[in-house]
């Protein structure tokens, strides 16, 4: 009966709660609370509440986490996509803070969430129980990529990319542990790579081809409309802006601004950022 009553209380809170979720992979979510609306969840934000808080849940049931990370328009989304390949999963297909983890948990093994916009300010803040997956994309087509969401040209300003770029360096040079990085050139190459990758240094067991990717991955109408729909990877995203006589005048002249922390992403990541 208690079973019964927890499955119809999931469904209700989804269907109808403060947060309509769009769930895929072959676990189902478990909400915690009814208090789902932002400015609850706001509350595990404070120093120390978020661990405290998951360490409460997992003394009674203890599951992994995983946190989709990245700069808009690096690949989020497809990496998001990936998640859903593997077994015993549930992956919110919505941009969240990660402070929901405090009110979620899941049927399977693995939860695994999407950053929203803002995330990346408290990446450094982020407990370790909480594992990070990565999407990095070159810089030219992060800084010149359009999101048909968005009334701008291009999506990603400046200040954004080097706030992200800064938080993943400090991550990074800090030593931080439990941070799987993926280029977004590797995924559209070689996915069936990256998801091993994935498994490997997340703990993950494969559970679908990535060559079946559009068929397990639920996502939102808003995601959708952000991968430019629901279809096969696109090998002809990679480097449009070289095409492109605006996109090439606009990455010039905006190029200064980026200074040593292109450098840096270039060096780290390989990738080439002349503009010849």
């Amino acid at each position: 009966m208690a079973a019964l009553s927890t499955a119809l209380f999931a469904w209700g809170l989804q269907r109808f709660g403060a947060i309509k979720f769009h769930t895929s992979g072959n676990a189902r979510l478990q909400p915690l609370s009814v208090r789902l609306k932002k400015r609850d969840v706001a509350s595990f934000a404070e120093n120390g509440a978020l661990e405290a808080r998951l360490e409460r849940i997992d003394d009674e049931r203890p599951i992994e986490r995983i946190f989709v990370m990245g700069c808009g328009r690096s690949g989020t989304w497809l990496l998001t996509g990936l998640m859903s390949t593997f077994n015993d999963t549930c992956v919110v297909a919505k941009e969240v803070p990660i402070e929901l983890f405090a009110q979620l948990t899941t049927t399977g093994k693995n939860l695994v969430l999407k950053r929203n916009n803002v995330s990346f300010e408290g990446l450094s803040q982020i407990p370790e129980r909480i594992k990070i997956a990565y999407a990095i994309r070159h810089p030219y087509d992060v800084l010149t990529s359009h999101n048909p969401t968005s009334a701008q040209t291009y999506h990603v300003d400046v200040q954004r990319w080097l706030g992200e770029m800064a938080a993943l360096r400090a991550a990074l040079e800090s030593g931080r542990k439990g941070i799987c990085i993926v280029r977004y050139e590797d995924m559209v190459n070689d996915a069936e790579r990256v998801q091993r990758k994935l498994g490997d240094e997340l703990g993950l067991e494969v559970g679908t081809s990535v060559e079946d990717l559009a068929t397990v991955f639920r996502p939102s109408g808003e995601a959708k409309s952000a991968m430019h729909g629901l279809r096969g990877i696109d090998k002809q995203s990679l480097h449009k802006y070289k095409k492109d006589p605006d996109k090439v005048a606009y990455l010039k002249s905006i190029k200064p601004q980026l200074g040593e922390t292109l450098d840096w992403v270039s060096s780290r990541f390989g990738y080439d950022i002349s503009l010849d």
